[in-house]
């Protein structure tokens, strides 16, 4: 439970229900093996004793679940919970997460689903129907104890082999399916058959006190290992599942031998009585914080608080009110089976079926217009037709109509002269690129892949997207080097992409490649990233009358991401490159938020919504940033439309630059094109000055005097394509770069103008 409340307290908390399954091979295996041995074994009493235990605690939490459901979720969560439900009451709970949990890129995450933890008791009751079967034919055969201690042997090895095996090439199975966890199942069940006398009698181990106190120690040393050290990365189950389950198997035994160590941990009263409640507990806590976490995001603070209170409340009621009577509940056999198991399970199927009927509701709950005004704002940039993110191969991709974006697309269909490359962090730059396309007059074209990097070379492509990355990369590669797209604008998953340790060479020798082929490249950054980001949040809240999503999702900025600093570093070296990104409009003020003018932006934690990148483009035309972005797409600034608006928020600044360090006056004539955060030193800031009466030469003594006075240092001098590059630094404050050069193909803001001069931070 610690590690569902908080998963860093114990990151391999998981390994929980691995022990679980060994005591419960233990003790069922004890009780039937010593019941057939001694000839007292039935099936049928074996079966009422499980209905007995296992069911109505399971089908009340269930139906209290399913009815809740019904009030909180989202029609596709309801039915999920529903079909969950049904699948749940014939004991096919992990057959049903195996074969339809969402575990794709954009699934939502699995921790809000309520009745996830029910897959274990799927597991369980699976493998008492066959394993008694089994043991039956043992205890018919001369060498009883061997033939069940090989069987036994052979499930347990098939089974740990079998998820091993899986972990990898079909993850789902291995972790929810009886194949790959019968063998946790039979380490307690082994232990079980091996200390049962041939008259079906348990024997505890007698032992040497130093031997059973070395057993405890052992057996806690590797639970304690798997909790510390597996984490949700590590593979699971499989080999790795051998430290939890001989660890229990080893403190079973120990607990045998009288071990002091395992009766101080296990017998104090606060022990017992969790102890008596755990099988509540279980089934409780995982549908309370599943609830939280659906409107929430993460389980912390008062919500924490409450969330214990209430699997607490549920647990002791469940256990004093269901769980009791239903073991004492003793009329005839076909009795005890309707009443404990039948007919709850039957109002369940049939409120299951009515709620899958309806599509979870989904008309009654769909017609609010908070919830479908939510839907459009939060939707996927893959859901647009004019999005052509792929993820296979298409060869006709460049040549489709649909995929060009702009003011007159029907006409600059064939031919437009910008192309957008990259994956789906690419793809959802779309709207951003469409408010500049409109204001400015050019369309362009988009072609990606999910999870393929803008690259020619090397290995790349992940899980299914993999062959058609493989394929996608030549074929773009030879469509730019041909010239038919003057300006390429790229973009990606780049902090992901960085992480191989070839990538940086392969990023740099594409542009190299390209800006050889005359071709401007416009490099654009990652967003800021919102782990925990909700897009449903604000939907989810106006189900129970609540709000403040916005609130709730803002970070404190981190600042940029490596992978941007190297970014922006690579094009800062290579004329023809730029770098641009969008912190400035998404954080502020020493935050973040995925939100803008009150409205959701993000689809997920790393991806914008359509909706949000239009709405991010058109703030964008607002601010002076937009002239970096124009110049870079199209080589002039803004229409005469919009420069009225830029000129506004511009003529407050000119004149002074850099006010944090005093102000700088470069000690030449000047027009401030553009600036990003021009007023701030703690981030990324640019100013692009365009300035006249002055030689590139001249202007770059000019800076390197203006700076010496405000007590920088000149740590570097270069060439940078036809520019050179000046770097200075400060103690207490961050370098400040300063490209001076020709305007180059930029369109003069003024005609006497004679260079341009590009300070960022």
């Amino acid at each position: 439970m610690l590690y569902h409340f908080h998963k860093p307290l114990v990151p391999g908390g998981f390994v929980g229900v691995d022990i679980f399954f060994v005591i419960s091979g233990f003790l069922i295996t004890r009780n039937i093996w010593g019941e057939m041995l001694a000839g007292q074994f039935r099936f049928s009493d074996f079966y009422l004793r499980r209905i007995r235990r296992i069911a109505p605690a399971f089908l009340a939490m269930t139906a209290v679940t399913v009815v809740a459901g019904s009030f909180l979720l989202l029609p596709v969560d309801l039915l999920a919970l529903a079909r969950s439900a049904l699948w749940g009451a014939f004991s096919l709970a992990n057959v049903y997460f195996w074969r339809h949990l969402d575990t794709s890129y954009f699934a939502e995450s699995s921790d809000q689903v309520p009745m996830l933890h029910t897959w274990s008791l799927g597991v369980e009751e699976q493998f008492y129907f066959f394993w008694p079967a089994l043991l039956i034919v043992a205890s018919l055969v001369v060498r009883k104890r061997l033939t069940a201690l090989t069987l036994a042997l052979l499930i347990c090895v098939g089974s740990f082999a079998c998820a091993e095996l899986t972990n990898v090439v079909a993850q789902k199975f291995s972790y929810y399916m009886l194949p790959a966890r019968a063998g946790e199942l039979m380490v307690g069940a082994l232990l079980a058959i091996w200390q049962t006398s041939g008259k079906g009698i348990y024997r505890e181990q007698r032992a040497a006190r130093w031997l059973a106190e070395l057993l405890a120690v052992g057996g806690g040393g590797l639970i304690a290992f798997a909790l510390v050290h597996l984490d949700d990365a590590s593979a699971f189950p499989g080999i790795n599942a051998l430290y939890p389950c001989l660890g229990t198997a080893l403190l079973i035994v120990a607990g045998g031998m009288q071990s002091v160590i395992v009766k101080a941990l296990l017998t104090p009263r606060p022990m017992v009585l969790v102890g008596l409640v755990s099988y509540s507990l279980y089934l409780w806590h995982w549908p309370v914080l599943a609830y939280i976490r659906y409107f929430y995001g993460v389980v912390d603070g008062w919500h924490a608080a409450a969330a214990a209170v209430a699997i607490f409340v549920f647990s002791v009621l469940s256990y004093r009110f269901v769980e009791v009577p239903a073991r004492r509940y003793r009329p005839a056999p076909l009795r005890q089976v309707a009443v404990l198991y039948a007919v709850p399970s039957l109002l369940i199927v049939g409120f299951a079926a009515m709620t899958i009927g309806t599509g979870g509701f989904k008309s009654l709950i769909e017609s609010s217009s908070a919830y479908r005004a939510g839907l459009a704002e939060t939707a996927p940039a893959y859901k647009y037709h004019y999005n052509c993110q792929l993820s296979y191969f298409d060869g006709h991709i460049l040549d489709d109509s649909r995929c060009v974006v702009g003011p007159n697309t029907t006409q600059a269909a064939e031919h437009p002269k910008v192309l957008l490359w990259g994956d789906s962090e690419a793809a959802h730059y779309i709207g951003v690129l469409g408010q500049l396309a409109k204001a400015d007059g050019f369309s362009f074209r988009n072609a990606t892949l999910s999870s393929c990097p803008p690259v020619f070379g090397g290995d790349y492509g992940q899980g299914v997207f993999k062959a058609g990355c493989e394929r996608f990369r030549p074929y773009i590669r030879k469509a730019i080097l041909s010239g038919a797209y003057p300006v390429l604008v790229m973009s990606g998953a780049w902090t992901t992409y960085f992480r191989s340790e070839s990538f940086a060479t392969d990023l740099k020798q594409t542009i190299d490649q390209i800006s050889t082929a005359g071709i401007k490249i416009v490099l654009i950054g990652e967003v800021p990233k919102f782990d925990g980001y909700d897009r449903n949040c604000d939907i989810r809240a106006s189900r129970i009358g609540g709000g403040g999503c916005q609130d709730r999702q803002v970070t404190v900025d981190s600042g940029r991401a490596s992978a941007d600093v190297m970014l922006e570093k690579i094009a800062a070296s290579r004329p023809g490159v730029t770098y641009l990104d969008l912190r400035s409009i998404l954080c502020r003020d020493g935050t973040c938020s995925p939100y803008l003018d009150g409205q959701p932006v993000y689809y997920n934690a790393t991806h914008l919504s359509m909706a949000g990148s239009w709405r991010i483009g058109e703030k964008l035309l607002q601010r002076p940033d937009a002239e970096l972005w124009s110049e870079a797409l199209v080589g002039h600034g803004l229409p005469n439309s919009l420069r009225s608006k830029v000129d506004k928020e511009e003529k407050g600044n000119r004149g002074i630059l850099l006010p944090d360090i005093g102000g700088l006056d470069p000690g030449f004539q000047y027009l401030i094109r553009s600036q990003n955060r021009a007023g701030a030193l703690d981030g990324h800031g640019a100013v692009v000055l365009e300035f006249r009466d002055k030689s590139i030469s001249e202007a770059t003594a000019s800076i390197k005097r203006a700076m010496r006075q405000k007590h920088f240092d000149l740590a570097s001098e270069g060439p940078s394509g036809a520019a050179i590059r000046l770097i200075f630094t400060r103690p207490g404050s961050p370098d400040i770069s300063v490209n001076i050069g020709p305007l180059g193909t930029l369109s003069p803001r003024r005609p006497d103008s004679t260079g341009i001069a590009y300070i960022h931070w």
